[in-house]
């Protein structure tokens, strides 16, 4: 099964209304052209785990998309503490992908971190970004269980001054529709 779950309180304001909007127009698009079984708009930690209880079989992908930052992925302003995943052990096998579609959460020691704590915990691939994302989704890597980060840890930091957004796609980057990650990342 492949699902995506979106962040459906991201933050007060307009902008973060569009965000909340193009998150669950993206889920639909996916649904609508067969790239993932089902979506989901949470509210929290505890709703997202809910209903990934509530779906049959084993994952073959899950993507969140959400706010991150370095080592951290956020779903209503709140962060979860790494057992909170533990749920997903009997749902999730070796070739599942977890794909945080968040903004820097694998840039730097914290996000070495997280994905390595992260994929052995539950013996899956993780996927994740180690810049900012957008339509354009730079710094995706992948971290499989026991194996080493293929990024360097400062990837994704900024310089003194803060790029445009045009500059910092930067390497392996996708689409936001993209549902599959390419070979190698």
């Amino acid at each position: 099964m492949r699902v995506t779950i979106y962040d459906k309180h991201p933050g007060s304001g307009i902008g973060q209304w569009f965000l909340k909007v193009s998150w669950a127009v993206g889920c639909w698009l996916q649904k609508l052209f067969g790239m993932v079984d089902a979506y989901h708009g949470a509210s929290s930690w505890d709703d997202a785990s809910a209903w990934l209880a509530a779906q049959p079989g084993k994952f073959s992908s899950i993507q969140y998309w959400g706010h991150g930052s370095p080592g951290d992925v956020w779903l209503d302003s709140r962060n979860p503490v790494l057992t909170r995943f533990d749920a997903l052990k009997g749902q999730v096998n070796a070739d599942t992908v977890i794909w945080f579609r968040t903004c820097s959460t694998f840039q730097g020691l914290r996000g070495h971190a997280f994905s390595e704590d992260l994929s052995n915990r539950l013996g899956c691939t993780i996927a994740g970004h180690t810049r900012i994302i957008g339509l354009l989704q730079g710094g995706l890597h992948t971290r499989k269980p026991g194996t080493l980060p293929s990024w360097p840890v400062s990837e994704g930091e900024f310089p003194k001054s803060w790029l445009p957004a045009w500059a910092q796609i930067g390497n392996n980057t996708v689409f936001c529709l993209t549902t599959r990650i390419p070979k190698g990342w």
